[in-house]
C-alpha cells in the first residue's frame, strides 16, 4: 500500500512536467506535418498534394547524397571520436594520478560554441596566417579548403576536437565506477592489458559507451553550423550535409512543403536510432 501511494504521488509530480514537454514538442511536429503534405503559394495560400513530397524528395539524388555524406561523416566522426576518448581516459585512469584536472582542462573545447569552432578552425586552416595553415605550408604541406579530402579532414578534425572530450569525460567516469577488486583479481591472474580492457573494462563500460553513442550520433547526424563556417557545404557540394540541405530548402528556396517531409524524414530516422539504442541499454538496466 505504500509503494503504491508513492508511485500514484510520483506520477502526479511528473505529470505536469511531461503534458508540457508533449505540448511544447507536439505543436512543432504537427506544424511540419501540415507543412509536408500542402504546397503554397505567395507563402499564404496552401495547396493539399498529400505524399507529393515525399515521393519526390525519396527519388531526388539530391536527398540521398547528403544523407550518404552525413552517415559517412557520422560514422568517421564517431569511430575517430570513441577510439581517443576510450584510449585517453583509460590512460588518466591508469596512469595519471591527478585525472580530474586533465578532465577539467579536457572539457574546455566543449564551452566554445558552435560557430566559434568553425571560425577559429577555417582561419587556422588559412595557408597565409593560420596556425595549422602556416605550418603546414614550411613543411609543403599547405590545407587547401578548395580540396574536398581537406575539407573533410579538417571538419573531421574539428569535430572531433570539439566533441572527443565528452567521450572522454563519460569514459573516464565509467573507469571511476569499476571495483578495484576486478583490477586486483586480474593482476593476480597475470592478465594481459588487453584482456584487462577485453574482459572487465569493455563490459563495465557498455552503459556508458551506448549513453555516450546515443549523444554523438544525434550530434553528428545533425551538424550545421561548423561545416557551414569551414566550407560553405563546397566544394560543389562535397561538405552539404542533410541538416543543410533542409535549412536551405526552408529558409533560402522557401519551400515549406518539401522543407516538412524532410524535416519529418530526419526526425523518424532520429527517433528509430534513439529507440534502438534505448533497447540496447534496457537489458543492461535489468
Amino acid at each position: 500500500m505504500v509503494i503504491r501511494k508513492y508511485n500514484n504521488s510520483a506520477w502526479l509530480l511528473v505529470l505536469p512536467a511531461a503534458l508540457f514537454f508533449a505540448l511544447v514538442g507536439f505543436a512543432p511536429i504537427m506544424a511540419a506535418v501540415n507543412y509536408s503534405v500542402q504546397d503554397s503559394f505567395a507563402g499564404d495560400q496552401f495547396f493539399w498534394v498529400g505524399l507529393d513530397w515525399y515521393r519526390q524528395m525519396l527519388r531526388s539524388s539530391e536527398f540521398w547524397g547528403a544523407l550518404g555524406r552525413t552517415v559517412l561523416f557520422s560514422a568517421l566522426a564517431l569511430t575517430l571520436q570513441f577510439t581517443l576518448g576510450i584510449y585517453v581516459a583509460r590512460k588518466l585512469f591508469h596512469v595519471q594520478k591527478r585525472g580530474e584536472l586533465f578532465i577539467a582542462l579536457i572539457a574546455l573545447p566543449l564551452l566554445t560554441p558552435w560557430i566559434v569552432v568553425g571560425f577559429v578552425w577555417r582561419h587556422a586552416m588559412s595557408p597565409e596566417a593560420g596556425l595549422i595553415g602556416a605550418l603546414g605550408s614550411v613543411v609543403g604541406f599547405a590545407p587547401d579548403l578548395n580540396s574536398v579530402l581537406w575539407v573533410w579532414f579538417t571538419i573531421l578534425a574539428m569535430d572531433t576536437w570539439h566533441w572527443a572530450p565528452l567521450v572522454v569525460i563519460l569514459c573516464y567516469a565509467g573507469y571511476l565506477s569499476i571495483p578495484q577488486p576486478y583490477f586486483q583479481a586480474a593482476a593476480v591472474d597475470g592478465a594481459s592489458n588487453w584482456a584487462v580492457f577485453r574482459y572487465i573494462e569493455l563490459p563495465k563500460l557498455k552503459k556508458v559507451l551506448l549513453i555516450a553513442l546515443l549523444l554523438r550520433l544525434a550530434d553528428s547526424l545533425m551538424i550545421y553550423t561548423e561545416p557551414l563556417m569551414i566550407s560553405r557545404g563546397g566544394p560543389h557540394v562535397s561538405s552539404t550535409f542533410l541538416s543543410q540541405e533542409l535549412i536551405k530548402t526552408a529558409m533560402q528556396e522557401f519551400n515549406l512543403g518539401e522543407a516538412g517531409a524532410l524535416s519529418i524524414v530526419y526526425l523518424a530516422m532520429m527517433v528509430t536510432i534513439a529507440w534502438i539504442l534505448y533497447r540496447s541499454l534496457r537489458p543492461l538496466n535489468g
